[in-house]
């Protein structure tokens, strides 16, 4: 089974996600949360719109430090450049479709662009929106994104692509204002997001805490703040999870030894490394290797 994609970064920090077909910006594929580490996705962003799916279980997902609840047949929108992920705190099975969309994908004619698809990526007051198949128009969302996956199996279709993108945003447009539940710090969420990207961008180096504090323009002790509050983490635990996220891909990717894994991901020694992954996940990475090959 399919898990979410693999991310690249773009010189911003932001997360370039690996499309389905390279020169096409829509990515379609079908995950299990079983496939992350502890059950938890690192929090992330990107330009691309994403949508999930719920098919089969149940998700927590936070979206810029709003923590949501989502059961089977319900989804969520998550709007362009803020920072998300998903988990299970119980370790419960979810069965899920992943959908990021680039906003690229409808963007030929600047008149539209201008006047429609920048109100809605530009929204800083919409930063996602939970789809029940209760609600008539969140209803025909989710039946749209179960058509994406069903109609793109075997092979991409731009055209349908573009034509359920196209619906799907008219009617998330036409339905934004009335999110009126979320006040949030915007200053708060762009210093995150800057730091989140800082650490994405270099967790292979050496990193401390001012570094991560000083790419927020915010003090050490606002840095630690502002990670509690919306990722119930402190910034060096984040640092050291996203490393070992990415240990995990080179462990199942490569053929990378261990110790050149742990340098290539940021840690300061082997010993370390291990001692860090197997109070994680209760394994070793060699264990894990094997398991997983």
């Amino acid at each position: 089974m399919e898990s979410c994609p693999n991310i690249i970064l773009n010189s911003d920090a932001s997360e370039n996600v690996a499309y389905n077909i390279t020169n096409f910006p829509a990515y379609i594929k079908k995950g299990q949360l079983s496939s992350y580490p502890d059950f938890r996705a690192v929090s992330h962003w990107h330009d691309d719109f994403e949508f999930i799916l719920i098919l089969d279980g149940q998700m927590s997902y936070d979206i810029n430090g709003h923590k949501i609840s989502l059961q089977t047949g319900e989804g969520i929108f998550v709007n362009s450049r803020c920072f998300h992920y998903g988990y299970s705190d119980s370790h419960t099975e979810c069965i899920f479709i992943c959908i990021p969309l680039s906003p690229q994908l409808l963007s030929t004619n600047n008149y539209f662009v201008e006047n429609y698809l920048n109100h809605l990526v530009q929204n800083t007051n919409f930063p996602y929106q939970k789809l029940s198949p209760a609600i008539q128009w969140q209803n025909s969302i989710l039946c749209n994104l179960e058509a994406l996956y069903e109609n793109n199996l075997e092979k991409i279709h731009p055209f349908t692509i573009l034509e359920k993108t196209s619906h799907i945003l008219g009617l998330l447009f036409d339905n934004m204002d009335s999110f009126s539940d979320n006040k949030q710090n915007n200053d708060d969420v762009i210093a995150l997001t800057a730091m989140i990207g800082y650490v994405q961008k270099n967790y292979s180096n050496k990193i401390l805490l001012k570094d991560i504090s000083t790419a927020g323009n915010c003090c050490k002790t606002k840095c630690t703040e502002l990670f509690k509050k919306y990722l119930t983490t402190s910034p060096m635990l984040y640092l050291n999870q996203y490393r070992l996220e990415k240990s995990i891909f080179l462990l199942q990717n490569t053929e990378m030894s261990i110790t050149e894994i742990a340098y290539a991901c940021g840690f300061s020694n082997t010993s370390y490394y291990c001692e860090l992954f197997h109070k994680n996940y209760g394994i070793t990475p060699g264990q894990f290797r094997i398991r997983t090959s």
